[in-house]
């Protein structure tokens, strides 16, 4: 007997949940456990026959009690999930006290797997269920929020599937550029697991007392408020601007006990209310910062690769994420496993796809005209294949697919508003191990180079902001 891998099981029980013997309401539910395991799990009572005598409410009517063929249907064909099945198969509503707990949860999720062709040939419909995804990390990829333009200032985030390809440096010259402009820029360094934007925007003596991390060691017990006003410090980058640069680095001055505090943070925290995510905490902190330092514009560094850190900060806080890579295998790769993540769950997926933007760093110098085409090749394939609606040609007679054309989320390979078209940054020699914070005759970089490498970049973000931003 073939033994059953992880996509299989999930395949398998989908299949189940959607057998046409089974009532259309309920709908049939799939749970998969920390290991994968499946189970599932019907928003009815169970059938009368399954019930003790001296346990079984009476006065449960028939009509929401599950028909006993059906649970037997879900409970033969849940044998062949083998190592994914478990003991209790099925879950009903009188399993639980409080039946909400499950039945309500929040992280259920329409789910979609794609259709496949097997070695056989035999071709696989793409199918759809109704999945809650218990999962020991990641679970922030599936709690998008969707931006309301209310409540908060803006919100730009840099995520990169790799470290390496500039984002702190083009974060660092952005705030730069909207100080020129008069904002008030607040940065923030999530990169929890790499610190070092204070490196590049604050000299040792202007770093603050606390950083981020401290924040959440502190509100673990209770004191997350008696380090507010010591997170942030001004960089001087802004001394010579209209505007004002502020800076939470993720680490504070004369730091000793940083990979402690680390070990700490990602840990939920109980609370009278129940258990308080880091998500949760995360949020939180941006909310509060930006309560205490009443910014234009917030720029958030975040943790680099699929993290539950990025997943916070695309999916819940980001107003637009700027998503950094480079002409590489190992970047597309990376990024198609997220961009299939979020094709899978519809609803994640609407809300996430309108706030991202791609962007090519490193531009190379020569050849240029060839790179940037085979990159925005690359971007519209993935962003075509896995996040624009997919439509048919218009159709003038007909009226309501006209309007469904119009409605779409797609855009053209040539559409420079799309979120695949890529925003540029140049590569350039003068800006290899730069420091912002160098004066031109001591040997730092110049505002021409400084053009030369981010001016594209900054034009298009700026094109790419709501109007708000200029007011």
């Amino acid at each position: 007997m073939r033994t059953l891998r992880f996509n299989d099981a999930m395949r398998l029980a989908a299949e189940i949940a959607n057998d046409p013997r089974l009532p259309s309401m309920p709908r049939v539910g799939i749970v998969r456990d920390i290991y994968g395991r499946l189970r599932f799990a019907v928003d009815a009572y169970q059938p009368l026959a399954l019930a003790e005598d001296d346990s079984a409410d009476h006065d449960i009517l028939n009509e929401q009690r599950y028909p006993l063929d059906a649970h037997e249907i879900l409970l033969s064909a849940a044998a062949g999930l083998g190592g994914y099945a478990t003991s209790q198969q099925v879950l009903y509503r009188d399993d639980f006290s409080n039946p909400a707990t499950l039945f309500q949860n929040a992280d259920w999720h329409e789910t979609l797997l794609p259709a496949f062709e097997d070695a056989a040939g035999v071709l696989h419909p793409e199918r759809s269920m109704l999945l809650l995804d218990r999962q020991v990390i990641g679970q922030d990829w599936l709690r998008a929020e969707k931006f309301s333009g209310e409540g908060h200032p803006l919100r730009i985030v840099f995520y990169g599937l790799k470290g390496g390809v500039g984002r702190s440096t083009a974060l660092a010259m952005l705030a730069y550029k909207l100080a020129q402009t008069g904002k008030r820029v607040l940065l923030m360094d999530f990169d929890l697991e790499s610190p070092g934007l204070s490196g590049l925007l604050l000299p040792p003596e202007r770093v603050a007392a606390y950083g981020l991390i401290d924040w959440f060691v502190e509100d673990a017990v209770g004191q997350g408020g008696t380090v507010l006003s010591d997170i942030v410090s001004d960089s001087p980058l802004a001394e010579h601007t209209t505007g004002v640069i502020r800076v939470a680095a993720a680490m504070g001055q004369c730091e000793t006990a940083y990979l402690s505090k680390l070990a700490r943070v990602y840990g939920d925290v109980p609370s009278p209310q129940g258990p308080r995510s880091f998500a949760t905490r995360m949020v939180e902190l941006v909310s509060v910062l930006e309560r205490c330092e009443r910014p234009d514009v917030v720029l958030i560094d975040s943790r680099a690769g699929l993290h539950d850190v990025a997943a916070v900060a695309i999916a819940r806080l980001a107003d637009v994420a700027l998503l950094f890579a480079t002409d590489t295998a190992q970047s597309w790769q990376g990024y198609r496993q997220l961009f299939l993540h979020w094709q899978q769950h519809p609803d994640v997926l609407r809300a996430v796809r309108e706030r991202l933007l791609m962007v090519q760093a490193l531009f190379p110098e020569s050849d240029q005209a060839d790179r940037a085409e085979r990159f925005k090749q690359h971007a519209y394939d993935l962003f075509a294949e896995h996040l624009y609606d997919r439509i048919e040609p218009r159709n003038l007679e007909n009226s309501e697919a006209d309007s469904d054309f119009e409605s779409a989320f797609n855009f053209d390979l040539d559409a420079e508003d799309a979120p695949h078209f890529p925003l540029r940054i140049r590569w350039s020699g003068r800006l290899q191990e730069f420091n912002p914070l160098l004066r031109v005759e001591d040997g730092g970089v110049s505002a021409a180079d400084i053009e030369l490498a981010f001016g594209p970049f900054f034009t298009a973000v700026m094109d790419a902001l709501p109007e708000t931003i200029d007011e």
